[in-house]
């Protein structure tokens, strides 16, 4: 029993991969824009970095696809956050001053849009903004918050679509399934027109 206990504990002590997008922290726009429900910009931080934090342990990586939030509020944050790796494609709201702030943390690692990585032996590409994707394989996009979740060759993975959560790359492939092999056109319909 302890020998199976020690590798149910080994299990959780794995890093693991983690995707999110449009955290927006500090922006008070967003609990308009988007609806969010949460009392006021101070609730909504102090949420998105306990959901982070728990799910997310110091050995693993995160994706952000961008829209990380205020920069005045952004640097009060990250120290806050989980991760060894933060790797980060900047969105439409990550000029050039908030990716200076977030190259201050050494776990930050900027890529371009369209990054390709491997997810349990698919190729799966990461953008920010739907549009910017020009192929048909599968990917992993935000920029949209709660308008559509899934596309048919996608998944929005901004912490609007996943009860203001990161979410793992089990998740990702669980959708992958579902929208490849099982979704059809009862889900798709309104967004092939």
């Amino acid at each position: 029993i302890n020998d199976s206990l020690s590798r149910l504990n080994k299990i959780d002590e794995d890093p693991k991969v983690w995707f999110t997008s449009d955290t927006h922290f500090g922006q008070e726009r967003t609990l308009e824009l988007s609806r969010r429900l949460f009392r006021d910009v101070k609730h909504m931080d102090r949420e998105l970095v306990r959901n982070w934090n728990k799910v997310i342990k110091e050995n693993d990586t995160v994706y952000h696809l961008g829209d990380w939030g205020d920069i005045n509020k952004i640097s009060d944050v990250l120290p806050q956050l989980n991760g060894k790796r933060i790797i980060t494609i900047p969105g439409n709201y990550d000029k050039e001053d908030i990716q200076q702030v977030l190259s201050s943390d050494p776990r930050i690692e900027f890529v371009e849009q369209r990054h390709t990585i491997k997810i349990q032996g698919i190729d799966v590409s990461l953008v920010h903004e739907p549009e910017n994707m020009q192929h048909k394989g599968f990917y992993l996009f935000g920029h949209i918050h709660q308008l559509q979740m899934v596309k048919t060759n996608a998944l929005n993975v901004g912490t609007d679509c996943h009860n203001y959560s990161p979410i793992n790359e089990d998740d990702v492939m669980f959708y992958h399934n579902a929208i490849t092999n099982f979704y059809d056109d009862n889900v798709f319909s309104n967004f092939l027109k």
